[in-house]
């Protein structure tokens, strides 16, 4: 299946294309299919993103602030997830709550 989509470019936009596709010998529509080719990757319903693509990605789009590297946490991650466990773990836990809700049966 193929699509057709019209695009607007600038003056100096096409000029560089136009450079480009001379100096290769090729025409505009094949230059765009290189960029293309090397910007993005195909879609292709055969390959899954493995649990590091999809870090990465959420990395690159500014999602998580760090990839995972399985290592152990050092003393002061320690401290400090102990401390927002301490400050945030206070009270009823919320399953318990939804079931105070939910009423007598």
């Amino acid at each position: 299946m193929t699509h057709q989509m019209m695009i607007t470019l600038t003056d100096a936009e096409y000029t560089a294309l136009s450079r480009e596709a001379a100096k290769d010998g090729k025409p505009l529509e094949a230059v765009l299919h290189e960029i293309l080719a090397e910007r993005i990757e195909p879609f292709s319903e055969s390959h899954t993103l493995s649990n590091r693509e999809i870090q990465e990605y959420l990395y690159r789009e500014g999602v998580i602030d760090h990839i995972p590297t399985g290592e152990p946490d050092n003393l002061e991650e320690e401290a400090e997830r102990a401390h927002l466990a301490s400050l945030f773990g206070q009270g009823k836990p919320a399953s318990e709550m939804v079931i105070e809700d939910r009423g007598p049966r």
